[in-house]
């Protein structure tokens, strides 16, 4: 698995989202390696990362990780994950609590993939095998984003494009599927002695709204923040407000 570590002190693992790469993270792991250890992981199947099991579940993808952050010394950490990212900071955090020192959902859900959601997930199987990679691609990254900040991160949604391309069809269904299957774990969320944050889009149409709050009203301990006109990628769309809050965030409770 490969893993990208910059700094020194409590140790922050970052997980990137569905067909994306450790690469979403630059910015925040420079922001924050002065005075952090940052660990930048790409998942199974992703980026630089081969696949190596299959019909693998989100909990089969989280022992992966924590095996290879104890392999590289990292065995306390904070987990920040962008969407599926958070799926798998939800299952490190339910398995390997000892470990955990707290977890960041941004863009993410506590809760199961409803029926509707499990025909979407279907649907992308199908368009895959049918249509390919790529022709998914180039009409999914587009809706990840606002359509008010399209324009304006243009050069950034290509970058983003480019690499969700070379994501192998059998991790794109592998991951659908692993998704589609997931447990509802809001009770992580809603019973943790860790510090919890959630970084929620106003205009996230993967992640509604009023899911993100219903989560955020279940924080025991910790914060969240909604970004204004911010899509299912606010970790670009609005970058410096998202740095800024995991900043004073883990000044505060780490």
């Amino acid at each position: 698995m490969n893993i990208k570590i910059s700094g020194s002190g409590t140790s922050i693992v970052f997980l990137h989202g569905y067909c994306e790469t450790h690469a979403i993270w630059k910015d925040y792991a420079e922001a924050l390696s002065e005075h952090y250890e940052i660990a930048l992981v790409d998942l199974s199947g992703h980026g630089s990362s081969s696949l190596t099991i299959e019909d693998f579940s989100i909990d089969d993808i989280a022992d992966l990780v924590h095996e290879e952050l104890s392999m590289n010394g990292i065995d306390e950490y904070f987990v920040i994950g962008h969407s599926l990212g958070g799926y798998v900071a939800l299952s490190l955090a339910d398995n390997y609590a000892d470990s955990i020192l707290g977890f960041g959902l941004f863009s993410s859900s506590t809760y199961a993939d409803d029926e509707e959601k499990k025909k979407v997930r279907d649907k992308v199987k199908e368009y895959i095998l049918d249509h390919g990679v790529e022709s998914f691609m180039n009409s999914f990254v587009d809706g990840l984003f606002a359509p008010e900040n399209r324009q304006r991160l243009a050069n950034e949604i290509e970058e983003i494009k480019q690499a969700a391309c070379k994501t192998p069809a059998k991790s794109v269904i592998g991951y659908a599927m692993a998704m589609k299957h997931r447990p509802d774990r809001t009770s992580i969320l809603a019973t943790s002695d860790t510090p919890v944050f959630v970084i929620a889009g106003e205009r996230d149409m993967a992640v509604r709204l009023e899911t993100s709050q219903q989560m955020i009203d279940l924080i025991p301990q910790g914060d969240s923040i909604i970004l204004p006109k911010a899509g299912h990628n606010g970790f670009l769309e609005n970058k410096i407000e998202s740095i800024d809050f995991i900043k004073s965030f883990i000044n505060q409770y780490l």
